[in-house]
């Protein structure tokens, strides 16, 4: 019997290509799930469901058990400023809490973001040592969910993981930029070009899993990203070569930018449903560099990504294409 770990967020993107490389390395796995949850990545798979809310008002089910949790679950989108921290600082500490109370954790995984970060120097890639700055109420809220888990970094072992742009299959958020470039267009912010990191799933898959088997010191954190240095001109370029498609790139102006994703968090709280595009996401876009240093990751953690940006994109378009996304 393998040792029992702990998911949150298994349900999405991220979370469900872990639960795989999870099972297959041999860990007994339990995912933490809404009645509302969406399973069909986990179904048959052999993954215990364990019922609980980290936003709901009672308790959670007992951790006891569990050698290692890997907080996953967090709010990418929200109506209001105030749903992000209620998910991603609020949420963090009922489950710190909750972990609090047992004995035998031997490491507390939690998926932040480079947003937590906020953009990077012009001049060179951002580290870890660097002052949080984020733009955007996302990546404040993140960075209290951080502050609340390095809390408990004497209690038991915590890690905390910063990755980059994230895509790969099952994602269905970057499945919006690629459906935009298949029809021969895609919308770039101002004139200046904008720089980023970015990571290939099953490269992010691999740092988390290396969170709990490699020994560092509790309390770091990574940035995890596939170490080049891409402008977002080239990304563009990369998945229309790979569709075989002419591409046109419309610079927007910040303010019509602005102006729409405000419209949009409008039209968000008329439907209830929180848009794509917001002024959270618009303060983060509206930046021109997002670029992280692996080093860190690589020396601590032994990691070492597999997939450059060309191959992580043809392998996410056949997916897609593959399940009809695209």
């Amino acid at each position: 019997m393998g040792e029992r770990v702990l998911v949150t967020g298994a349900t999405g993107f991220i979370g469900s290509h872990l639960v795989d490389e999870l099972l297959w390395k041999g860990y007994e796995v339990a995912a933490l799930i809404r009645e509302s949850s969406d399973l069909r990545w986990l179904r048959g798979k052999g993954v215990e469901f364990i019922h609980g809310d980290l936003l709901g008002k009672g308790k959670l089910p007992s951790l006891r058990g569990f050698s290692h949790i890997f907080h996953l679950g967090g709010a990418t989108k929200a109506l209001h400023r105030r749903d992000f921290y209620r998910t991603n600082k609020e949420g963090t500490e009922r489950l710190i809490e909750a972990a609090r109370k047992i004995r035998g954790i031997k490491r507390f995984v939690y998926l932040s973001s480079q947003a937590a970060a906020g953009p990077s120097p012009a001049e060179r890639p951002q580290k870890e040592e660097d002052p949080p700055c984020p733009v955007s109420p996302y990546g404040e809220s993140k960075v209290h969910g951080e502050e609340v888990v390095l809390s408990c970094r004497d209690k038991f072992p915590v890690t905390i993981l910063r990755p980059c742009a994230i895509y790969g299959p099952r994602d269905a958020y970057m499945l919006e930029l690629f459906k935009r470039i298949s029809r021969g267009y895609i919308p770039l912010l101002g004139r200046e070009p904008i720089f980023l990191s970015f990571c290939y799933v099953e490269d992010l898959i691999q740092a988390l899993v290396l969170s709990i088997r490699r020994e560092h010191p509790s309390g770091e954190i990574f940035f995890i990203a596939d170490g080049e240095r891409y402008s977002l001109d080239f990304f563009a370029d990369v998945v229309s070569s790979s569709l075989h498609v002419k591409l046109r790139k419309i610079h927007i102006p910040l303010w019509i930018a602005w102006f729409y994703a405000a419209a949009a968090d409008g039209w968000g709280l008329v439907r209830r449903r929180p848009a794509s595009f917001h002024r959270s996401k618009c303060a983060e876009a509206s930046q021109r560099n997002w670029v992280c240093d692996i080093s860190k990751a690589k020396k601590q953690l032994g990691f070492r990504p597999r997939f450059r940006l060309e191959a992580g994109v043809r392998v996410t378009l056949r997916w897609y294409k593959e399940k009809g996304w695209l």
